[in-house]
């Protein structure tokens, strides 16, 4: 069973989305912030992060996913970026998942019909 990592503080998206994704079999867990979630990532070496642009920072996220990226032992671990503001402005240079690092940026609300195609994309799972 793939392992989910889903880094966000919003209780209500985390439980909605673990919901879903454990319904599709997936292990989810789930962090509420940046520090946590890469505690957790360094920890429990899920298959894939979800991560949440702001958090406790507007760029808490992008922190996270830089963070992630340096790291030897999480550099590998797929992303997904989830964002409720568009990615615009300062960004807009390095708007695409490529420059981010992250396999996908989704919107939220996102659609679970998409959270679940980008999960299975970025997994690997056709």
């Amino acid at each position: 069973m793939k392992k989910i990592l889903i880094v966000d503080d919003d209780p209500a998206f985390v439980e909605s989305t673990k919901r879903l994704l454990e319904a599709n079999s997936y292990e989810v867990i789930s962090a509420s912030s940046g520090k946590e979630g890469f505690e957790k990532a360094k920890g429990q070496k899920p298959d894939l992060i979800i991560i949440d642009i702001m958090m406790e920072t507007w760029s808490a996220g992008l922190d996270l996913v830089s963070k992630l990226q340096e790291d030897e032992e999480t550099k590998h671990i797929p992303r997904i970026l989830l964002t409720a503001v568009g990615i615009q402005s300062p960004l807009e240079p390095m708007s695409s998942p490529e420059a981010l690092g992250v396999r996908t940026i989704l919107q939220k609300p996102v659609k679970p019909d998409d959270l679940l195609g980008a999960v299975r994309s970025a997994l690997g799972e056709g």
